[in-house]
């Protein structure tokens, strides 16, 4: 089994710093972002040399481009790619590749916990019908301009306030966690 090393303490000081910040604020700081990245590229170029710097830019990018779709539709926010961007600065694309899938099974799980404790299956199930619809209709009816919209975004923050989010940097933490556990040999 692997040691938990100043660089693994570092980064889950700074994601726990975000979920912080989320939890505070359903905002995480870009402060944390502009920390976490340099510092991710400092680890990795003392430990790899000029390798590391090809690692952390990957991993940088990484979320970014898988990601971004979904920040279009409004399903995931900014401060969640910053966050999974900060982490691939510091472990690499495979690292961070790997906590983006964790971060989702369990971010599903807490959604579908959120949901039921709040009672609102029936409506989330209703308004994502309503979505489908949505985009159903936007094939047959351009908008006022003529133009056929290729995004809708699925969130409403004015429809649907904070209640129907949940805090998905609590998934980055516990997918980074994992990972750790996993890359150490404690799982």
């Amino acid at each position: 089994m692997k040691r938990i090393g100043t660089k693994t303490v570092c980064l889950i000081f700074l994601i726990l710093l975000g979920v912080y910040k989320d939890l505070k604020s359903y905002k995480i700081s870009n402060l944390i972002i502009t920390i976490g990245i340099p510092a991710g590229f400092a680890f990795q170029i003392y430990e790899c040399g000029r390798q590391g710097i090809i690692s952390s830019l990957f991993g940088s990018f990484l979320p970014i481009l898988l990601l971004c779709i979904l920040f279009l539709f409004k399903v995931l926010g900014a401060g969640d790619i910053k966050l999974f961007s900060v982490v691939g600065s510091f472990y690499g694309a495979s690292f961070v590749f790997r906590t983006i899938i964790i971060a989702f099974l369990l971010g599903g799980f807490l959604s579908i916990i959120h949901l039921i404790k709040s009672k609102q299956v029936i409506y989330r199930l209703q308004i994502l019908a309503e979505y489908i619809q949505t985009y159903r209709n936007q094939a047959n009816c351009p908008d006022e301009k003529g133009k056929k919209r290729f995004v809708i975004p699925y969130y409403d923050i004015q429809r649907d306030g904070y209640g129907g989010t949940i805090h998905f940097s609590i998934a980055i933490l516990g997918a980074l966690i994992i990972q750790i556990l996993m890359v150490s040999g404690y799982l």
